[in-house]
C-alpha cells in the first residue's frame, strides 16, 4: 500500500506532501491522534519513501487524498531499500518500543519490567545508533511507539538528538495527545494530527479483513463493533478478537437485574469475566501482570456497561413510552457509579469490593 493510500487522514496526507515537494522534510514529527487510525501505518510508509533509492511522482487521479488535486510523492515499491522495507528488514529503519528492553545488552536493563519506554531504550536505541551510517546510503528513520510512555528522563535524553540531529535522520513521535509529552520535546518537532476514522469504513474495513476467516462477521456484528470503536479501526478490531460482543451479552443480563439477592454469586460471576477478558490483554501484553490484566479487563466490562446506559439514556429522552424504562437520572447515576468504581480500580482497591459495592449502587439506582 502506498502512502498517498491510507484512508481519511487528509489534513496528514497534504502536509507531508507539501513537505516532499518542496524538499524541506522537517527532521522531526510528532504523529498525534487516537490509536488505530493509521498513524504507525502512515510513519511506515513515510519512512519507506524516505528510505527509497527512487522515488516516484504519481498522477493525482492514482492518490485517494482528500482535497489535493497535484501529483502525489511516493517509494518506488522495487528499489532494494523498499524491498527489504516490504519484510520488515530494512536495516536503516529503527521501530523503538517498550519491549526493546529485553534486547539491550546490559542484564540488568534487561531482567526489569518495564511499563514504558525507559532512559536506557532510549539512550542505547536511539541516541548511540543516530551518529552511525545509514547502511543503504540514503536515510535513517527512528519511529517511537507510544511516545506519552517516555520518562522524563527518557524525553530529556532524547532532546539533543531532537534538536540536532544528522542531515540523513528523521525521527517520529506517535503518542494520542501532543500535550502528553514535554514542552521542550514538542517545540523542537512538527505536529502531524490524525482524526478518527468514519463508522461506515469501519464496520466495512472489519468485514473485508476477516472475510474467509474462522473469526469472520456479520455485517450486524462488524456494525456493532464500528459504531463502539470511536472511530478507530485498531479497536474496533481487538474488540472482535477479544469477544466483546459476547461480553455484551452478560453486560446487559447484569444491567436487566433489578434483585437485590444475590450480589456476591453476581460480583464473582463478573470478576471471572473480567479475569478472561484479562487472559486476552496479557497475551497481548506479557509484562503486565495478572492483576494489572484483571483489573483492564474489568474496565473493559465497565466501558460496555457505560455503552449499555448511554444507549438507554437516549431512548428515555426519545421514547415516548420512556415510563417502562429506568429513567434519565436513574440511568445517569448509574453512569457515575461506573465512573467511581473506575477510580477505585485506579487506585488499587480490592476488587472484589469494588464490583460488590458497585452492583450494590447499580441495582438501587436503576430500581428507583
Amino acid at each position: 500500500m502506498p502512502l498517498s493510500d491510507i484512508r481519511h487522514q487528509g489534513a496528514a496526507q497534504r502536509l507531508i506532501q507539501r513537505a516532499l515537494r518542496s524538499h524541506r522534510m522537517p527532521h522531526a514529527f510528532i504523529f498525534a491522534g487516537p490509536g488505530g487510525v493509521g498513524r504507525e501505518l502512515f510513519a511506515q510508509r513515510l519512512a519507506k519513501i524516505l528510505l527509497c533509492h527512487n522515488t516516484s511522482d504519481k498522477n493525482a487521479a492514482e492518490s485517494t487524498i482528500d482535497g489535493w488535486s497535484e501529483s502525489v510523492l511516493d517509494a518506488c515499491g522495487t528499489c532494494e531499500s523498499c524491498r527489504l522495507m516490504a519484510v520488515d528488514s530494512n536495516p536503516d529503519y529503527h521501530p523503538i518500543y517498550r519491549e526493546l528492553h529485553r534486547d539491550h545488552p546490559n542484564t540488568e536493563v534487561r531482567n526489569r519490567k518495564s511499563l514504558g519506554l525507559s532512559i536506557d531504550v532510549i539512550r542505547h536505541f536511539v541516541n548511540d545508533q543516530v551518529g552511525a551510517k545509514p547502511v543503504m546510503g540514503r536515510a535513517k528513520v527512528f519511529v517511537v511507539r507510544a511516545a506519552e510512555t517516555m520518562s522524563i528522563g527518557a524525553q530529556n535524553a532524547l532532546l539533543k538528538t531532537l534538536e540536532e540531529p544528522p542531515a540523513t535522520t528523521s525521527i517520529i513521535l506517535i503518542t494520542p495527545s501532543a500535550n502528553a509529552l514535554l514542552e521542550t520535546t514538542r517545540s523542537r518537532c512538527q505536529l502531524v494530527t490524525f482524526g478518527m476514522l468514519p463508522t461506515p469504513y469501519i464496520a466495512d474495513e472489519l468485514q473485508s479483513r476477516f472475510a474467509g476467516n474462522p473469526n469472520q462477521l456479520t455485517a450486524d456484528h462488524a456494525e456493532w463493533y464500528a459504531q463502539r470503536a470511536a472511530g478507530s479501526l485498531g479497536d474496533a478490531i481487538r474488540m472482535h478478537e477479544d469477544g466483546l460482543i459476547e461480553c455484551d451479552e452478560r453486560v446487559r443480563a447484569i444491567l436487566n437485574s433489578r434483585s437485590s439477592d444475590g450480589i456476591t454469586p453476581a460480583a464473582k460471576a463478573m470478576i471471572q469475566d473480567a479475569a478472561n477478558l484479562g487472559e486476552k490483554f496479557r497475551q497481548r501484553d506479557p509484562e503486565i501482570t495478572d492483576t494489572e490484566a484483571q483489573r483492564r479487563g474489568l474496565k473493559a466490562m465497565l466501558m460496555l456497561m457505560s455503552m449499555c446506559l448511554r444507549e438507554g439514556l437516549h431512548k428515555a429522552a426519545i421514547d415516548e413510552n420512556a415510563s417502562r424504562r429506568p429513567s434519565a437520572r436513574a440511568i445517569t447515576d448509574a453512569i457515575r457509579s461506573i465512573a467511581t468504581t473506575e477510580r477505585q480500580i485506579d487506585l488499587n482497591a480490592s476488587v472484589q469490593l469494588c464490583v460488590e459495592s458497585f452492583l450494590i449502587r447499580l441495582r438501587r439506582a436503576l430500581s428507583a
